[in-house]
């Protein structure tokens, strides 16, 4: 067994400890800011996905931080997070057609879109040269032209138009549509490279995964409202059922992460570090 520090505390337990701080402070973060900043109203869980999101940004420069290395984290995820979030927030920080209407869309949501991109980019500033030597840049190697240029081309044909405005329209369907497959080099390295799963990493694909289902929660609930749409002229198709490709759009990623989850899962249950070679 491992020790650590003068007291004999085993490594194990020194690891738990810090993953138990990490969940204690981000519930709650997560409660503070529903007291006190939210209205309380149903379309905080949209506020709540981004925070979500946010915090598995958090727990991976934890991660690269304290064990300084980047090994098993793909990069072409992050790109992916880094464009849909600067892509979502053109949207946000100009109108609020997508915005909660829960009082944290007012700036709150947008900070924490924004503070998650600056993350995103902090990432990959730490895989691409801080500690450039530990990455698997050699095996994440998804050519990311297949998964931005198919989602915008959607985007053009295929979005609402609660903003009224065509390009803000277009960049908060691509953001969605991007979100849907930005996890899948992450997926696909841990396949390629084989082997466990470090703990932090795979929280942090859980949590974008928890991410997606508190959005997906919101926009089944209301995606009559999106069917519906603004009675303005649109140049894009199907504006009537927008609700219906969006709502797919976010069952998609879960789909693509079920797998991930049962070996997840199973992993808490047994106490035991994920494998990818149960994948």
């Amino acid at each position: 067994m491992e020790y650590l520090n003068k007291y004999n505390i085993p490594y194990y337990i020194l690891k738990k400890k810090r993953d138990i701080i990490f969940w204690l402070i981000g519930i709650f973060l997560i409660l503070l800011i529903f007291l006190v900043i939210s209205s309380k109203d149903f379309s905080f869980l949209l506020t709540l996905s981004s925070i979500i999101q946010c915090l598995s940004f958090i727990i991976i420069i934890i991660k690269v931080k304290f064990f300084q290395n980047t090994s098993g984290l793909s990069i072409n995820t992050f790109y992916c997070y880094s464009i849909l979030l600067i892509s979502r927030l053109m949207s946000t920080c100009f109108f609020d057609g997508y915005l909660p209407s829960d009082s944290s869309g007012d700036w709150f949501y947008q900070l924490v879109d924004f503070s998650s991109f600056i993350f995103s980019i902090y990432i990959i500033y730490l895989i691409t040269y801080c500690y450039k030597e530990t990455s698997d840049i050699k095996n994440d190697n998804i050519d990311l032209k297949y998964l931005i240029f198919p989602s915008f081309i959607l985007a053009i044909f295929f979005h609402n138009n609660f903003n009224q405005f065509l390009i803000c329209d277009i960049s908060w369907t691509f953001s969605m549509y991007l979100e849907t497959v930005a996890i899948y080099p992450q997926l696909y390295l841990f396949i390629k490279k084989g082997g466990q799963i470090e703990s932090y990493t795979s929280h942090y694909v859980a949590l974008c995964g928890l991410s997606r289902l508190f959005s997906l929660i919101f926009w089944w609930c209301t995606f009559p409202e999106l069917n519906e749409g603004i009675k303005v002229r649109s140049p894009g198709f199907f504006n009537n059922y927008m609700g219906y490709a969006i709502i797919f759009s976010q069952i998609l990623q879960l789909i693509i992460m079920i797998d991930y989850y049962y070996l997840y899962f199973k992993s808490l249950i047994k106490g035991i570090q994920m494998n990818t070679f149960d994948i």
